[in-house]
């Protein structure tokens, strides 16, 4: 039986649009609610009512809804209701990361970058899940189902539309020694330092702008949460120093007072190209 009544996805749509609704429906207003399809929906319709699932009720037009006298009424409402608020926020998206990849990942970017802060203007529900090479091929199928569910995308490396959620995983050789276990959004789980969060968003082709990512590196100085010493350590390691350098340096440019500690043999060192116009903006929104 069950498997007749929530055998597709068109007959679970249905059927939460109508336990959703305080009110009867027409096949057509459940075609547009659903986004199914005219035909698959008016022959779902046709199998529930036999099922005695659904009943027709007539008030100048044929409509539809749950039948209060099917024996399971109760308990299917129950369950489609609880069933359209599940992995409906980030929380519930992250603790699905969590309980899917266990120690073989890391929160990183733009995730990292913030973890620490008030985000101003700039808070992208978009998580970059860097996963153990040697395990990504095991892992990524399982997270890549949790993109199935309307309100969440999930990409490799690169997003083209962005859901309610967005996961965009990476095949990461190894975990970093930075990696913390914390609490992000009220979820526990692996994030990556703050510096090195600013670092990936940065240089990586990832959705997050430089813009943001120049908004949480000022924000994290000025907040006193970044280790500048450390910062230009993990940079160097990466060999990023020299972009790294010029960001800062350029920031002390623009604002005209010492924001970052660059020294005069480390603005010799900074080159690589720098958007001004995006630092600007991020100095306006944040100082003013």
């Amino acid at each position: 039986m069950l498997e007749l009544i929530l055998g597709t996805r068109t007959k679970i749509k249905l059927l939460q649009a109508l336990a959703q609704s305080s009110r009867s429906m027409t096949r057509n207003e459940l075609v547009k609610m659903t986004g199914s399809g005219l035909r698959s929906t008016y022959e779902q319709v046709e199998e529930l009512i036999g099922l005695g699932v659904l009943k027709e009720t007539v008030n100048g037009r044929i409509r539809v809804a749950l039948d209060p006298e099917f024996p399971l009424h109760d308990k299917l409402r129950d369950l489609l209701l609880s069933g359209t608020d599940y992995l409906r926020t980030p929380q519930d998206v992250l603790a699905a990361v969590d309980r899917i990849c266990g120690d073989k990942y890391y929160l990183g970017s733009f995730t990292a970058a913030r973890r620490k802060i008030n985000p101003v203007d700039y808070d992208p529900p978009v998580y970059a899940v860097n996963i153990l090479k040697d395990h990504y091929k095991h892992l990524y199928p399982r997270l890549r189902v949790l993109g199935k569910i309307a309100n969440i995308k999930v990409y490799e490396k690169n997003m083209d539309e962005a859901g309610d959620v967005t996961i965009i995983t990476y095949a990461c050789n190894n975990i970093p020694p930075d990696i913390v276990r914390t609490d992000f959004l009220g979820i526990e789980v692996w994030v990556a330092s703050v510096e090195r969060g600013i670092i990936e968003c940065l240089v990586r082709k990832t959705p997050f702008t430089l813009y943001g990512a120049y908004l949480a590196l000022l924000q994290n100085r000025l907040d006193n949460v970044l280790d500048i010493a450390y910062f230009k350590k993990l940079a160097q390691e990466e060999g990023l120093l020299s972009l790294i350098l010029a960001v800062m340096k350029k920031f002390n440019e623009i604002r005209g007072k010492r924001l970052f500690e660059v020294t005069g043999k480390e603005q010799t060192m900074a080159h690589g190209w720098v958007d001004e116009k995006e630092i600007r903006h991020a100095i306006n929104t944040v100082m003013g």
